[in-house]
C-alpha cells in the first residue's frame, strides 16, 4: 500500500511541481515500504543489520512525512534534531539482543517517532491556519503521535519478553500491520485532500493577482486585510500597515516609455514579495502604489521593513531605466489602534505617505512620528545616485526626475 501511494504521489508531483512538499510524502511512503518489506520477508528478522535497518527507515519515513507537512504551512522545522535523535535510536537498536528480547528495539524506535510526530503536530499547530484540511491534518498528527507511545507499551505489557521472530508472528506485531496500514490510509487521505487545497487556493491567487507585480490585486488586498485584522483583534495582535509609491514614476513612463515603467514595477513587486513573510500581505493597490500588511508587528518593525524595502529598490538595477537613473519610492507606516477599522488604518498610512512626498521623497514616515528624513538604518547614497538627484526640477529634487530629465 505504501508502495502504490509513493507512486500516486510521485505521478501527482509530476504534474505539479510547485508542490515540493509532495516529495517529501512520496519518499516517506517509500521508506516505510520498503522498511515492512524488509522486516516482513527478511529470513531472518533477528539480525541486528536487518532491524537497524527496518529502524533507520521507519524513522526516516516519519521525519519525511513531518517535515513535508511542516513545509507545506511554511514553518521551519529542527532536522538536525530529528536527524540526531534518529541516529541514537538506530545506534540503540544495534545495541539490543533481537533473538532473546524485542523490547529495547521497540521502545526505541516508537518512542523517537513518537517524539517527531509531537513535535511536528505543535509546529503545524503554530501556523495557526484556518483551513479545515490543516486542522484536520493536526488532529490526525496528534493521533499518530499518540500509538506510537501507547502501542509498544501495551505490546510489552500483555506479551512480555520476546525475540524478533516471536513478534512477528505475534498479536502485537499484526496490530502494528493493520494499525499502519489504517494510519497511513488516513494520512494518504488528508495529505490527498491537502493538496487539491492547496491547488484551488493557487488557481484562485492567480485569479487574484496582478499579472504585472505578481502581487494582489486592490480588491483582492482589501479583502484579505480586513481579514486579517478582524483576526488581530480576536487575538490581540499588532497589525502595521506600510504603503508605498514609486518617486516620479509618472516621469519615468513620459521619458522612457510605459515598457521601462512596467520594468519598474515588475522590479518592485518581485522585491515586496521576497521581503515578506508567509503571513503578510502585499498587494498593488494602485498604478505606482502598493500596500503591505504586517502581521503581528508592531510599529518599529514595520519601519524597519519598509526602509529595507526602501534600500533594496534603490539598489537595484533596472536595464529599462539605464545605469544612470536612481530609482526611489517613499513609505508611510501606520499600526493598528483599538477599535479602529481598516479604513482608518489605510488612511494614517496615506497620511504618512504623503509625509514623506512633502519631505522631499524616498524615505520612511511613521504616522504619528516626525518626517525629519529617512531612518537611521538607512544605507548611505553612492555619489552616482546622489548626482542623479541634484537636478530634480521638484521640490527637494530628487531622485529619478532629474536623473530623467538630465537623460531626456
Amino acid at each position: 500500500m505504501s508502495l502504490i501511494f509513493a507512486g500516486g504521489g510521485l505521478a501527482l508531483w509530476l504534474r505539479e511541481r510547485q508542490l515540493r512538499y509532495i516529495l517529501g510524502y512520496v519518499l516517506a511512503a517509500l521508506l516505510l515500504g520498503t522498511s515492512f518489506a524488509i522486516n516482513h520477508y527478511s529470513p531472518d528478522p533477528g539480525h541486528r543489520l536487518v532491524q537497524m535497518a527496518v529502524a533507520a527507515l521507519s524513522i526516516s519515513s516519519v521525519i519525511a512525512l513531518v517535515a513535508s507537512m511542516c513545509q507545506r504551512l511554511g514553518q521551519p522545522v529542527p532536522l538536525r534534531l530529528w536527524a540526531g535523535a534518529g541516529l541514537v535510536a538506530v545506534v540503540l537498536v544495534g545495541l539490543a539482543d533481537h533473538r532473546r528480547d524485542v523490547s529495547a528495539s521497540l521502545l526505541a524506535v516508537n518512542l523517537c517517532c513518537g517524539l517527531v510526530m509531537v513535535m511536528g503536530t505543535q509546529i503545524m499547530a503554530q501556523a495557526r491556519s484556518h483551513q479545515l484540511v490543516d486542522r484536520l491534518l493536526v488532529w490526525i498528527f496528534a493521533i499518530v503521535a499518540a500509538q506510537f507511545f501507547l502501542r509498544p507499551i501495551g505490546v510489552l505489557m500483555l506479551g512480555g519478553p520476546m525475540s524478533t521472530a516471536a513478534y512477528r508472528d505475534s498479536a502485537g506485531h499484526a496490530v502494528l500491520v493493520l494499525t499502519a496500514a489504517i494510519l497511513t490510509l488516513v494520512l494518504t487521505a488528508a495529505i490527498l485532500a491537502a493538496t487539491i487545497s492547496d491547488q484551488i487556493r493557487a488557481v484562485r491567487q492567480v485569479v487574484r493577482k496582478d499579472e504585472l507585480s505578481g502581487l494582489l490585486r486592490r480588491d483582492s488586498f482589501d479583502e484579505e486585510a480586513r481579514d486579517l485584522i478582524a483576526r488581530a483583534r480576536a487575538e490581540g495582535r499588532p497589525v502595521s500597515m506600510v504603503i508605498a509609491d514609486i518617486d516620479h514614476f509618472k516621469q519615468i513612463n513620459d521619458a522612457l516609455g510605459h515598457p521601462a515603467g512596467d520594468a519598474v514595477i515588475r522590479a518592485f513587486g518581485s522585491i515586496m514579495a521576497a521581503s515578506i513573510r508567509p503571513t503578510d500581505l502585499a498587494g498593488r493597490i494602485g498604478g505606482e502604489e502598493f500596500g503591505l500588511i504586517a502581521w503581528d508587528c508592531p510599529a518599529a518593525p514595520a519601519a524597519h521593513l519598509a526602509e529595507r524595502l526602501r534600500a533594496a529598490l534603490a539598489a537595484r538595477p533596472v536595464e529599462a531605466l539605464g545605469a544612470q537613473i536612481a530609482l526611489t519610492a517613499s513609505f508611510g507606516v501606520a499600526t493598528l489602534r483599538p477599535g479602529e477599522a481598516y479604513g482608518d488604518l489605510y488612511a494614517r498610512a496615506d497620511n504618512a505617505l504623503y509625509q514623506a512626498k512633502r519631505a522631499g521623497r524616498d524615505r520612511v514616515v511613521v504616522a504619528g512620528a516626525l518626517p525629519a528624513a529617512r531612518l537611521a538604518t538607512s544605507a548611505p547614497l553612492s555619489a552616482e545616485k546622489e548626482a542623479g538627484r541634484s537636478g530634480g526640477s521638484e521640490a527637494g529634487g530628487l531622485g529619478i526626475g532629474g536623473a530623467i530629465a538630465r537623460r531626456a
